[in-house]
Formats: C-alpha cells, structure tokens, sequence
C-alpha cells in the first residue's frame, strides 16, 4: 500500500473529511429517525436481557476454559497438556473451576495472556469483570469507527447490536472476538492516520487470540504496505517471545506439532452440521461419510471433497486479489478492508456463531460508502444480508434454511467486492492469472487429498457408540465385554458394552480413565473431583459403592489383574507408582517425576512400560520390577505413547505420531518388526489388549479432532 494514500486529511473518509465517502448526510426525515431509535431501544432491551444479565449470573463455556488455562499459569502448573481433553478436565475438577465439561483446544497458547491478569480473582468475578471490559470495547469500537465514517451514534449503534446473535453468544460464553473486532477497528484506524507499522502490530495482538486475522498479511502484502507487513510480524514475534517466556517451550511445540496440523484440515467440532455455517463443514457433509454423524452424503467422493475445497478457496482469495491494487483511494481503502472481513470467516476452518461478531466492522464501513455512492438500494440490500448472517432464526426456519447465514456472508463478500471494482481496470496479463488459479487449485487440492486419504479405514472396525456421549475413549477389556469412557454432556462416566448392550456404570464424579482386565472381574477406575483417586468396584455390582485404592490418575491393570500401575501428579510434576492387587501392602512409587511420566502399561510379572520425557516428543522407558532398573527403550521411534503390552508379552502396541497424528502401531518384540495399523490423518490412542490377537482403541477419523469412537482391529498370527 502506498502509505501517502492516507496522509491528506482532505482525502480519508471521515465526519470531517471533505471526501466523496464522507459527502452524504442521512435523510433528514423525523419519522425515520423515530424508528431508528426505537428499533435500536429494543435491541439494546434484547442484548442486555437475553446477554448480559445470563451472562452475568452463569459461569459457563468458553470463559472457564481460558481462565483455567491462565489459572494454572498462576499456580506454577505446566501448561504443557493442555490440550488433553481428560488431563485439562482433571485440573478444572481439582481447581473447581466449574461444574461441567472444558477444553482449550483450539487456541494458541498466547490467547492465555489475555486472562492472565484476571486470575486474583474467582472465576465468576472474573467472567463478570470480562464482561465489563468487553462492553467498554464494544463502545470503544464504534468510537473508532465513528471517527473513519460519518454515520452518526444512532446508526452506529444500531447497526452494531443489528449483530444480534454473535453478539449474544460473545457475551454469554465470555468469548474473545468483540476484544478481536476492536483490534481489527484500531488497526484500520491506524492505517487511516498512515501509521502503518502500528496497524501491523494491532492485528499482531488480534492474531495472538485467534490465528485467522493473521490472514491480513495476505492483504499488506498485495498492496505492497511493507510497513504494515514489518509491524505484523514485528508485533507477532513479540507476543511469541512473551509466551514463551511465560509459558515455557514445550506447550508451543505441541501447539505447532499436533494441534495446528490438525486445525489447518478444518476436522474440528461438528464437521457435519450445516449450521457451522463454513465451505468446509458443506463440502464435508456432501462428500465425506461418517458411519454415525454423516451416514448419507449426497456422495461419497474424498475427491469431490478435495476438489471442491480448493476451488472454493481459490475463488474467493483470487476474486479479492482481482481488485486493482494500484487504486488507493480511500473508498477503495475501506472497501477492502471492509471485503477482508467476510473472506477471513468464508476461509475459517474452525468456525463459530460468534465470528460474525466481525462482521460489525465490515457492516458500519460498507454501510457508510455505499450511502455515499448515492445507491440507497444497494445499501439497502447490503444491511439485509447483515441481519440475515447475524440474526437467530426459529428453529423449523433454521432447519429449512441450514445454510442461510453462511450464504448471507458470502453475498456480503461479494455485494462488497462488486462495489470495490467499479471503474477498476482490467487486469492485466489474464492467461497468467488463470495459470496462478489453476495452479492454486492444484496445490490445495493435492494438500487436502493427503488430509482425507485411508479416512474411511477403521470405519468398519468401530463398536457401537453410547446415543448420549459426545466422546469415547480409554477402552479396556473386562469379563464378557468392554468399558470405556464417555464424555457425557456433563461429565464423564465410565459404560459398559456388553453383548452390544450398553449399562452405565455411575459414579459420583467424573470418571476419566479406567483399567481392566479379562481375567478378572473387578474394574479399576479413576475418580476425580478436588482430587484424583484409584477406586474399585465388581463388575457383576455396577451401582456398588467403590472401594478407594490410592490417591493416583490414569491406572493400568496387567493382563493377570495381579499389578497396577498408575500416576500420581502434585503441582504438575507426575511420579509412576506400582500396586500389587492381591497384597494388603500399599503402592510403591517406581519412577520419580525427574523422568515426567505421561502414560503406563505393566506386564503380568510387574514391569512397567511408560511414556515419559517432554510432551512434544515423548520416549518408551522400561522399569524392572525385579530391579527397579529404569531403561530407555532407544529401538522405539519416538514421538511414541499409549504403550499396552498384549497378554503373552510378546507383543507391545503403541501409538506413534507422523505429521500431526497419532498412529497406532504394534511391535513384535523379539523381532523389533513394527505394524503399522492405522494411516490416515487423524489420531488412533489408548490401545487396550483384548487377547493375543485383538485390539481396542480410541479414534477420531471423520468424527472431529479429540472426539472419539471405539474400534477393534484384529492382528493377523
């Protein structure tokens, strides 16, 4: 961008300014103004009733999910597992946070900063403190823009809380993206005052909460605005350093080595559900089948999926680099910036309701130029497909309609692109921006077929799934069936599956983990509320009383039932303890927390297999029983965890990561030949041995990143 663009007063779209943008007055007709100012007094009557008040009085997700991630920070608790499901819901329990289900997955680990300062407080007082801050932002935003545009308070204000349901769902869960709408607004005011550099650094601050307004790097460097590109990544380099002062290497590298992998493929919660209201969640729902979630797409072709992805994708970045970027006019100026908005959410691969929060920007600076184009008709039209992407629908409509705010975004997008390349010049050289697009199309095709390749290959392995559980996980295998864990809607319970009958086996609270064995009939379990507990209980008498074992997490039954072997963990730092089930003697600890212990499987004769070492790249360590010798298991690749030895110790299943995901792999240990079991781009975990020749575990192929089912394999002799 050329940055003189903004340095004539004369020449930026302002309440002062003497620019075309800025010459339109509004009617000056007193009905209409009657009626703005009692629509905009119902809409504020409907955002503090039906936002703020609930907000204020209830504590639930997202708000508990940050506040716990930057509540651990404040205890000196490693952050390095945060992005476990159990081992994060396990530290809500024992904090007593709230009293339901959380989880930080997906967020980068600088979005903690931003709660960091609200921890001296208790989590309601917090949320409520949040609350207040966000509405300061919220006015602070339409300060700002009401300095770059000449619509008065009222339309401000109106068009704003027009953005009924994000908002709604920003206040009520206690979300970042009013905080994220204000930055985007103070960096597009910055760049207004030519201070470009720090426009780069504000959307630096933006992208530190959530990675997509980083995508503006996109937008800096078509129109050359080096300036802008050096602030951004500037800015992001900093808050980098900050984090990882703050909160050390290791949660950064399992950011970028699993959770970003796995995010950038767009298989996160919901992949199905139209009301998602992306590209990726369409194309997925018409070509990708789920056994469950998606039994009967309009076909089944990863191809199709690939294919249109990328030409999807591609349409719309390159209809937004057709604009002529050699026009710096400030209409232009605001038109694109304006136009970026909705491309961001259309390219998201992870989406919310609360996203088109955003879309308030791109509203007030599109309303504002297209009332001063003089076409009251095509603001008019723009407006409409504001509300439509931001306002709740009845629930038959939506059903009807599944589709309706993703296609009012995309109409946005393009009624602003159309405005922005009136008058613009051809571009030139087309044949070779046909080439680019092909070639664009190409490359991100090829990217998103590696990304649903062999996705279909445990389908046919999966065990039924409990109609109430969101996610299953942790199979281990007991007399006449198996049990698992199952994340209710909120908490989580321990099932047993039995002869394709599931019973519920309850527990006063959340049960995270669970060991067994075919050989016996107990089931050894993990209880977990202030404090984490192995208990017991006979599997002929689920709603028994359990019997309390020791304080511990995660256990492990040998495939006789005569050891277990558990974790126990004190301020982040986890020891392996040893049980013998048959004696009255108490556990024995066998490996200190200097080894940083993550998960354990023990042998019939007591030895001890664990995965220990740092969380991005985990080692298999042996530890006698016989000795307490503590061995490195160096013939095993690495990143490895989820060991689980079969029951004639021959056999030793594992799960390995490879480019993100987690796969499940089986070693012949005499012979050091490994098997790899599974290959697609997703995470198969937990093995547990049925016998010799058959295993259990978790996987989350089709089902959304973390959100499991149970399947069986069979090993061939």
């Amino acid at each position: 961008m050329n940055d003189k663009s903004a340095t004539n007063t004369a020449e930026v779209p302002g309440r002062n300014s003497s620019n075309p943008i800025s010459k339109h007055t509004p009617p000056n007709h007193q009905w209409l103004r009657i009626v703005e100012s009692f629509v905009l007094a119902g809409l504020l009557a409907v955002f503090v009733g039906r936002s703020i008040l609930p907000a204020w009085r209830t504590l639930n997700s997202e708000f508990p999910n940050y506040y716990l991630a930057a509540a651990l920070y404040h205890r000196r608790i490693p952050l390095d597992r945060i992005y476990e499901w159990t081992w994060f819901q396990r530290q809500n329990d024992h904090l007593q946070v709230r009293d339901g289900l959380v989880s930080f997955a997906p967020n980068p680990p600088t979005l903690i900063l931003s709660l960091v300062p609200f921890t001296t407080l208790q989590a309601i007082d917090a949320k409520r403190l949040w609350l207040v801050l966000n509405l300061v932002v919220l006015v602070l935003c339409l300060w700002i823009l009401r300095r770059v545009t000449s619509l008065n308070w009222r339309r401000l204000s109106l068009i704003a809380l027009l953005c009924v349901l994000p908002l709604r769902v920003d206040f009520l869960f206690g979300r970042h993206y009013v905080l994220i709408l204000m930055l985007i607004c103070g960096a597009y005011y910055a760049s207004w005052l030519d201070r470009q550099r720090t426009a780069g650094v504000v959307l630096a601050a933006a992208a530190a909460m959530k990675l997509f307004p980083g995508l503006f790097l996109i937008l800096f460097v078509w129109k050359r605005n080096w300036r802008a590109v050096i602030g951004l990544a500037a800015g992001v380099t900093a808050i980098t350093i900050l984090s990882i002062f703050m909160f050390g290497v290791e949660v950064h590298r399992v950011f970028m080595n699993e959770v970003l992998p796995q995010v950038s493929r767009g298989d996160w919660l919901g992949p199905y559900v139209l009301s998602q209201n992306s590209f990726i969640t369409l194309w997925s729902r018409a070509f990708l089948i789920e056994p469950e979630l998606n039994p009967s797409p309009l076909l089944n072709s990863p191809a199709m999926f690939t294919i249109a992805q990328a030409i999807t994708m591609t349409v719309l970045v390159f209809s937004f680099l057709r604009l002529d970027r050699a026009d710096r006019t400030p209409r232009s100026t605001a038109l694109q910036w304006a136009a970026f908005i909705p491309l961001l959410l259309l390219l998201s691969t992870t989406t919310g309701t609360d996203y088109a929060c955003l879309l308030i920007f791109s509203a007030i600076v599109g309303f504002d130029v297209l009332l001063a184009t003089g076409d009251k008709s095509k603001a008019l039209i723009f407006l409409l497909l504001y509300v439509a992407a931001c306002t709740p629908l009845p629930g038959r409509i939506s059903n009807w309609f599944p589709l309706s705010r993703l296609f009012a975004t995309t109409g946005l997008y393009v009624l602003l692109l159309r405005t922005a390349g009136v008058g613009r010049k051809i571009f030139p050289r087309r044949r070779w921006w046909l080439a680019a697009s092909l070639v664009s199309v190409a490359v991100v095709a090829i990217y998103n077929l590696r990304t649903v390749r062999n996705r279909e290959e445990d389908f046919s392995r999966r065990l039924p799934t409990p109609p109430s559980g969101y996610r299953a996980a942790n199979p281990v295998p007991v007399a006449g069936g198996a049990v698992f864990t199952v994340m209710q809607l909120r908490k989580y319970q321990p099932v047993l599956l039995k002869e394709a009958i599931f019973h519920d086996i309850p527990m006063s609270g959340d049960v995270l983990s669970v060991a067994g064995a075919e050989s016996t009939p107990l089931l050894y379990s993990e209880l977990t509320g202030q404090r984490s507990f192995i208990v017991r209980l006979p599997i002929d008498r689920l709603g028994s009383a359990p019997e309390i074992l020791a304080e511990g997490q995660d256990p492990a039954l040998s495939n006789n039932g005569e050891w277990l072997a558990f974790i126990r963990e004190e301020q982040g730092r986890s020891t392996v303890w040893l049980l013998a089930t048959n004696s009255k003697d108490g556990p024995v600890m066998v490996l200190p927390s200097d080894y940083h212990p993550i998960d354990v499987s023990v042998t019939s004769g007591g030895d001890v297999i664990t995965a220990a070492g740092r969380v991005s790249d985990p080692h298999l360590f042996l530890i006698k029983h016989s000795t307490g010798e503590v061995a490195a298991l160096h013939e095993f690749p690495h990143p490895a965890r989820y060991p689980s030895v079969s029951p004639n110790g021959k056999r030793l299943a594992y799960s390995r990561r490879d480019y993100g995901s987690w796969h499940l792999v089986v070693r012949e240990l005499a012979t050091g030949y490994d098997e790899q079991l599974t290959h697609a781009s997703c995470n198969a975990m937990s093995s547990a041995w049925e016998n010799d020749q058959t295993l259990l575990y978790a996987t989350d192929c089709g089902r959304g990143v973390g959100l499991s089912a149970i399947a069986r394999v069979g090993l061939p002799r």
